[in-house]
């Protein structure tokens, strides 16, 4: 169900107009540019195929990770976004790689996008990716952090 979307040769220039002026935001929790353009050309091709705000999964990282990549929470949620494992059997496969940035962009997107067709509101979404549902203390971080990354509107 959750297959890694094919790298095109060459970006569109939409793409590639965002992907160099979100590494600039970005660079201080990502030090290697390498990297700073990896997250931001997942977020951007995610974000897109999920029918998401980039800034709303730029949000969820800040808050998740503080863009770590390698980053493992003490109840097991992995990556930039912070997935739990479970969602392997959930959408994807046994042997994907949460640690790797496009697998897990890949999967942090498609479950915002299940909690957001399921919740229909964005912070009830976010509070449900949290495991907060019905609070507004996590949602209100992501949308404080999406507004560092531009975004202006980001009601469903």
């Amino acid at each position: 169900m959750l297959k890694p979307e094919a790298v095109k040769q060459r970006p569109d220039f939409e793409q590639q107009v965002w992907v160099q002026d979100i590494i600039h935001t970005i660079k201080p929790w990502v030090a290697d540019q390498r990297e700073a353009e990896a997250i931001a050309r997942w977020v951007y091709i995610y974000s897109k195929r999920f029918e998401l705000s980039p800034e709303l999964v730029l949000g969820v990282i800040a808050v998740e990770s503080r863009f770590d990549h390698f980053a493992v929470s003490n109840v097991g949620a992995i990556g930039l976004m912070q997935v739990m494992p479970f969602w392997k059997n959930e959408l994807g496969q046994a042997e994907d790689n949460l640690l790797e940035i496009e697998t897990n962009i890949r999967y942090g997107c498609a479950i915002l996008r299940h909690y957001i067709d399921r919740y229909k509101t964005l912070s009830r979404a976010l509070g449900a990716y949290n495991g907060s549902l019905g609070r507004m203390k996590y949602p209100n971080k992501v949308f404080a952090f999406m507004k560092r990354f531009k975004a202006t509107d980001f009601g469903l």
